[in-house]
């Protein structure tokens, strides 16, 4: 099993957050690269990725840092997108999302927001979402983080802003990507994130 590490301050030394800021500020960006899609995602290396066996979803990577007070997920997938275009979209999955910010590109637009599952709203912890239009799907990388983190998280929002999908250009969707849009979108909506259920149990409040 992938270890956690902890990272408890105390007294005069750093906050967590700080001590985050500076892990993830020197750390060695990885490069994912989907099996089922071929898009990819780059993450710090100290974040743990989930095992494939632990999720059935086809197109679908998570990623993961957990001390003990917070957790930083990231998350990757495709989704299908029923002719809508960007901006119908970002009003559609705003109001879904409880979104309170919007940013609208040509083939994309992000959203963010307080974090909610299952439309209970999880205390602390917000999200940013880039959605790319390409061909019959939307491909979603997307943050889920503590409010209190948000100002050391740069680096990531700049990630995220910056995503392409693919490292190579790609004009459209493959015979073989055609068969796998109804695997990646049944009983998808919104993957959820299960916050809860990341945190060590020694950090459970």
């Amino acid at each position: 099993m992938a270890s956690i590490d902890f990272i408890c301050s105390f007294g005069n030394e750093r906050t967590d957050e700080e001590l985050f800021a500076r892990k993830l500020n020197e750390s060695t960006m990885l490069t994912y690269q989907d099996p089922d899609f071929g898009f990819t995602v780059r993450y710090p290396s100290f974040f743990i990725e989930q095992p494939d066996s632990l999720d059935n979803n086809v197109g679908y990577a998570r990623f993961s840092y957990g001390d003990c007070w917070a957790n930083v997920i990231l998350e990757c997938y495709a989704t299908r997108n029923y002719d809508l275009s960007p901006k119908a979209g970002m009003d559609t999955l705003a109001q879904m999302l409880h979104a309170t910010k919007r940013t609208l590109g040509k083939d994309y637009f992000i959203l963010s927001g307080p974090q909610y599952e299952n439309d209970s709203y999880m205390d602390g912890y917000s999200f940013y979402s880039k959605y790319v239009s390409r061909g019959k799907l939307w491909y979603v990388y997307t943050m889920v983080y503590p409010d209190r983190y948000h100002d050391h998280l740069s680096r990531l929002f700049k990630e995220i802003d910056a995503w392409q999908v693919w490292e190579l250009p790609r004009t459209s969707i493959s015979h073989t990507d055609s068969f796998l849009i109804f695997a990646a979108t049944r009983d998808r909506h919104k993957k959820r994130f299960m916050l809860n259920q990341e945190r060590p149990k020694d950090s459970a409040k």
